[in-house]
């Protein structure tokens, strides 16, 4: 498996503006999919200072409410620090999403997507470097762009794309970290996943892992 980071500008994106627009948080995309030929974003949004100040998540919901290529914007939780919000971007010519060229050439999330001065940055990976070859071919005619690291992995090929997701996403919202950030039953939930289905995905995948560490 081959592993990439892109950085991208995107100036007609929010997720370029967003960091420049609110540079006393952090951002990033923890979850990118179609619904319904739109891209669905599962935001979350980090206070940087030791006391967060809530009044700022207002102003992002405003901010994206506000803008003609965000359809939906939906806040799944919200606390001092933290807030997660579900968005539905338009899918259209005029509304190009860096997304679309990502799964029609066969890369995969695995991190999040973090929008930081300016720039959009995707973990991707993918079984073939052609791939990578091909999408970066592409990108760099349109968009200020730079490969950040390119790299080959071999420990988690073995897992099935479910498998692959649910660990992504344990990593993502600190089920590993001590003290734990968040549970599996707050993480399934904030997925619309059924807990039991995704800790059987989690669980197969970890074994996979473990597994193949120790031979």
């Amino acid at each position: 498996m081959f592993k990439v980071q892109f950085e991208i500008v995107h100036k007609t994106c929010w997720g370029s503006e967003i960091s420049n627009k609110f540079p006393d948080l952090k951002f990033s995309s923890v979850d990118v999919r179609w619904v319904k030929s739109n891209v669905a974003h599962l935001l979350v949004a980090d206070t940087i200072k030791a006391e967060g100040d809530t009044k700022r998540f207002e102003e992002i919901i405003k901010y994206l409410k506000n803008r003609k290529d965000i359809k939906v914007v939906e806040t799944i939780s919200k606390d001092n620090h933290q807030i997660h919000l579900r968005t539905l971007t338009e899918h259209s010519p005029k509304h190009q999403q860096f997304s679309d060229l990502f799964f029609d050439n066969h890369l995969f999330m695995t991190g999040p997507v973090k929008f930081q001065e300016g720039y959009e940055k995707w973990t991707l990976a993918t079984t073939q470097k052609k791939n990578i070859e091909r999408v970066y071919n592409k990108l760099k005619k349109k968009y200020p762009l730079k490969i950040v690291y390119l790299k080959e992995e071999t420990i988690g090929e073995n897992l099935t794309a479910k498998q692959r997701e649910a660990i992504t996403f344990a990593k993502l919202f600190g089920y590993y970290e001590w003290p734990r950030k968040k549970g599996i039953t707050e993480i399934a939930s904030l997925l619309k996943t059924p807990k039991t289905v995704f800790l059987s995905h989690l669980r197969k995948a970890e074994q996979k892992i473990i597994n193949k560490y120790f031979e």
